[in-house]
């Protein structure tokens, strides 16, 4: 199982219009086809530089080609509207895992 994770680092003031926007749009649009599963927003805690909200976007993939899939044929879709939307409010970073069993 492979797990794409977004870490999103927010400023104050539109910590609440982010979590609102991620839950009612981000999120459905991401899962529409099938290829995102699993959608799970939460708090990232941690000594921050800068202030403002760090939240960790993730879901799970079946492996790396359905993925690459996604980010080929929907992610510049899905995201043009959120880095339009919050602009120089939020940063971000993506990593992949591997999930090991056990």
């Amino acid at each position: 199982m492979i797990v794409f994770n977004t870490t999103f680092h927010v400023k104050e003031e539109i910590h609440e219009d982010f979590i609102e926007y991620m839950l009612q749009h981000f999120i459905p649009m991401s899962t529409k086809s099938g290829l995102l599963t699993s959608p799970r927003l939460s708090r990232v805690f941690g000594k921050e530089e800068d202030e403002g909200h760090s939240f960790a976007m993730e879901f799970t993939v079946s492996d790396l080609a359905a993925l690459e899939r996604w980010n080929s044929e929907e992610s510049g879709v899905i995201y043009a509207p959120l880095l339009e939307k919050f602009k120089e409010k939020m940063a971000g970073f993506s990593t992949v895992m591997q999930t090991i069993e056990y």
